[in-house]
C-alpha cells in the first residue's frame, strides 16, 4: 500500500513538472531577453506612420506606383554615386515587379542637384520635414497611398552596400508581393 502511494505521489509531482517547467523556463528566458524575435525585414520601418501630406507634400506619383528613393546629400561623391548606381540596378533587379514601382530620387533643398544630369530617375523635391524623417544618403520605400513604408540608413562603408541592396530588394519584393495597392 506504501508503495502505491509513493508511485501515485511520484506521477502527480512529475505531471507538474511537466506543465510548470516550460511556463518556468519560458518566463526566465523573456525576461533575461535571451530570445531575440524573428524579424524579417531588413530596414527599419517607420513608426508612427509618416506620409507625404503629414510633412505638408504633394506626391507626383500619388496613387500611381510604389516609390524606392534615394535622398541625396549635400555633396554627390563617390559614394553616393555608387548609391544611385544600386538604386538603378535594385530596380532592374524587380523583374515583373518593375511596372509596380518607380525609382525616384529625393532632392531637399540642401542636394547636390548636379546628379540630375547623369542620372535617369524621376526627381522630386521634398522640403526638411522630409529629411527630418529620412536623411542624407538613405534609401526610402514609399507606397502609393503616400506613405513613408521603410528606410534603410546610410551603410558606414561600401562593402555594406551591396548586402544593404538585397535587404532592400528583398524587402521590396515581400511588400509587393503581399500589397493589392499599386
Amino acid at each position: 500500500m506504501k508503495n502505491r502511494v509513493v508511485r501515485g505521489r511520484l506521477i502527480l509531482i512529475s505531471l507538474v513538472v511537466l506543465f510548470v517547467l516550460p511556463v518556468i523556463v519560458a518566463k526566465l528566458i523573456l525576461s533575461n531577453n535571451w530570445y531575440q524575435s524573428g524579424v524579417t525585414n531588413n530596414g527599419e520601418l517607420f513608426e508612427p506612420s509618416v506620409s507625404f501630406k503629414s510633412l505638408g507634400l504633394q506626391n507626383p506619383l500619388q496613387s500611381q506606383t510604389w516609390q524606392l528613393g534615394f535622398v541625396v546629400p549635400e555633396k554627390c561623391d563617390r559614394f553616393c554615386g555608387q548609391q544611385l548606381y544600386l538604386l538603378g540596378q535594385s530596380y532592374t533587379a524587380l523583374g515583373k515587379y518593375q511596372a509596380r514601382v518607380t525609382p525616384v530620387v529625393f532632392l531637399s533643398p540642401t542636394s547636390d542637384v548636379s546628379v540630375k544630369k547623369d542620372y535617369p530617375f524621376k526627381f522630386i523635391d521634398v522640403s526638411n520635414a522630409f529629411t527630418s524623417q529620412v536623411h542624407d544618403s538613405e534609401y526610402v520605400i514609399v507606397d502609393p497611398l503616400g506613405q513613408l513604408v521603410m528606410r534603410y540608413p546610410k551603410p558606414d562603408n561600401a562593402n555594406m552596400l551591396v548586402s544593404q541592396s538585397k535587404g532592400l530588394l528583398a524587402d521590396l519584393k515581400k511588400l509587393l508581393k503581399l500589397s493589392r495597392v499599386g
